[in-house]
């Protein structure tokens, strides 16, 4: 009875211990197919429909912005110029958010695993690359957030969202110029 006790403690700890490791996992599989360029690896870990309504929100709430901030709030012709930019960014969003289009998005965000590789203008003069510092760690039970950090300014996110025990999807990608905007 004493084995069986033990052994069951042992594989509720393991159980418990690869769950909670499996989106460090998810993320090296994403950075694998993202240093690879392979869309259809990358696109396994992707959840297109939650991706595309992340990334349609952030682009419209920046354009929102944009135009409040350019023609102020009382034209007419501001909101006949939003819905119609609104329409043909949900077209832009369904090509961009493609797995080819995710990973061009990815590796130009900051969250990119090429970020302060040569031929950055940001790059250092003597060819020293700047090593990209990142957080992550879980938001909640199901959501894990990955943030490419500068300095004490925060740069972009990738947010994975658990799919099962063990299954972890990017489900948004927090842009960088929109985050700048909040």
């Amino acid at each position: 009875m004493k084995k069986i006790t033990i052994a069951a403690a042992v594989a509720a700890i393991a159980i418990a211990a690869t769950a909670y490791a499996s989106p460090y996992y998810a993320l090296r599989q994403i950075k694998t197919a993202l240093a690879e360029r392979d869309a259809e690896a990358l696109a396994g870990h992707v959840d297109f429909p939650a991706l595309r309504a992340s990334v349609k929100a952030q682009l419209e709430a920046s354009m929102a912005r944009s135009i409040e901030a350019t023609a102020g709030s009382g034209n007419p012709l501001a909101a006949l110029g939003q819905s119609i930019a609104s329409a043909m960014l949900g077209k832009m969003v369904d090509t961009m958010v493609s797995p080819a289009g995710v990973v061009a998005l990815v590796n130009k965000s900051a969250v990119s695993p090429q970020a302060g590789a040569e031929g950055n203008a940001d790059a250092p003069a003597d060819g020293a690359q700047k090593k990209a510092r990142y957080s992550a760690g879980y938001a909640g039970a199901n959501t894990f957030i990955v943030r490419a950090q500068d300095g004490s300014r925060q740069d972009g996110a990738l947010v994975l969202q658990r799919h099962g025990v063990w299954g972890w999807k990017l489900s948004s990608i927090e842009i960088a110029s929109a985050m700048a905007g909040r």
